[in-house]
């Protein structure tokens, strides 16, 4: 598992890496006529995902020097364990498919009741997968969410939403 894990984060900071030169490329807020340029998100998500992907690749490492310390010391019922928890239904483990679902949902529903009615659902759907289970909880997040999504897009940036 850990191999994975580690391939995985080595492509995201290959990915992260080989996508800021293009990203470079786009003008700059000075070559621009608004506050912030062209090139300020991108870049922003190129480094979030360079340091995230290098977070991943350390708490990797560290996770397996772990469980090879404690590898030798508990290798007696994990086999019965593991073969009963993988028989059992989980949303945790097909998460990744509803969260698929609720993004295309979010692409045709965005289309028939606009951006941020769309943007609200699925932030409510997705918290509700991530785990909320309380009702102020995902109250304060769908507040929240609008407020930010409105505050930046349409305040911030004068982009009007459909």
């Amino acid at each position: 598992m850990h191999a994975r894990i580690t391939l995985f984060a080595l492509g995201v900071v290959s990915l992260a890496v080989v996508s800021l030169y293009p990203t470079l490329q786009f003008p700059s807020s000075a070559q621009v006529s608004t506050f912030i340029g062209p090139r300020v998100w991108p870049l922003t998500l190129l480094i979030a995902l360079f340091t995230l992907g290098l977070t991943l690749l350390a708490i990797t490492w560290s996770d397996r020097k772990k469980a090879l310390a404690t590898e030798h010391q508990s290798t007696s019922d994990t086999a019965a364990e593991t073969a009963l928890s993988s028989s059992r239904f989980s949303l945790g483990r097909t998460r990744h498919w509803w969260f698929i679902a609720a993004a295309i949902a979010y692409t045709l529903l965005m289309d028939s009741v606009g951006f941020l009615i769309a943007s609200l659902i699925f932030t409510f759907i997705g918290t509700l997968l991530l785990g909320a289970r309380s009702w102020l909880t995902i109250a304060i997040t769908l507040v929240i969410a609008g407020v930010l999504m409105q505050g930046v897009f349409v305040s911030l940036l004068g982009i009007p939403m459909p």
